[in-house]
């Protein structure tokens, strides 16, 4: 059995950092988050113009310290940096309001708006788990949860599964049918046990029927 951990290098784990850091810098300066430090500097140097002039230089300073290297990128820190890039324009997106425009659409096929807008961050959490769990390990999340258990086939395959428990967590979370606060949590603690219930229970079954055509251990 191997050990899913071995899949991550140090150097990977640093690009993915590097990388994030240096994305969520170009976020904040774009969405102009960081006004207050363009206005500190310009009050520092008496100047507007020096003081975003100076801004900018101190950030591509930054940029460079982060993603530059004197050697080249090797496979693992390429996918790193990658997928890290991927998953902080995600979260960018979802969180500057960039999707709420999927919500009318969806209306239209009868998913009112709180529900919408529950799938909309269900669907981005879902992938920035891909996207993580990808760009570190090179695999998918379903595949280090299941890769120990090697009577498992194709363990992607519940990827589906996966999307549709955090979209029903995001749903619980978020409320979107207004129940009260007992059913708020019966609902949830239920959600949280769906992959027990269905994923751990058809695996182990599969297991139970794999040993039984090995050998005679359940005939006795």
């Amino acid at each position: 059995m191997g050990d899913p951990w071995k899949s991550i290098t140090p150097k990977g784990v640093q690009a993915f950092v590097n990388a994030s850091i240096a994305t969520i810098l170009v976020w904040l300066t774009v969405e102009s988050h960081l006004n207050i430090v363009v206005e500190n500097l310009s009050n520092i140097f008496s100047s507007k113009t020096f003081g975003l002039i100076s801004y900018y230089l101190i950030a591509v300073f930054i940029l460079y310290k982060l993603l530059y290297k004197r050697s080249s990128y090797d496979v693992n820190e390429k996918r790193a940096t990658k997928y890290a890039i991927i998953s902080i324009l995600l979260i960018w997106l979802a969180w500057e309001g960039y999707l709420s425009f999927l919500i009318a659409p969806l209306g239209i096929i009868g998913i009112f708006p709180a529900l919408a807008h529950s799938l909309i961050v269900g669907t981005i959490i879902f992938l920035v788990f891909i996207t993580v769990y990808y760009g570190l390990h090179g695999k998918y999340f379903t595949t280090l949860m299941l890769e120990h258990m090697p009577w498992v086939i194709a363990p992607d395959k519940f990827l589906p599964f996966f999307w549709i428990w955090i979209n029903a967590i995001m749903a619980g979370l978020l409320n979107v049918f207004d129940v009260n606060a007992f059913w708020y949590f019966v609902d949830l603690f239920f959600i949280f046990l769906l992959p027990s219930l269905f994923i751990g229970t058809k695996v182990q079954e599969k297991h139970g029927l794999r040993i039984k055509k090995q050998d005679d251990y359940f005939d006795d």
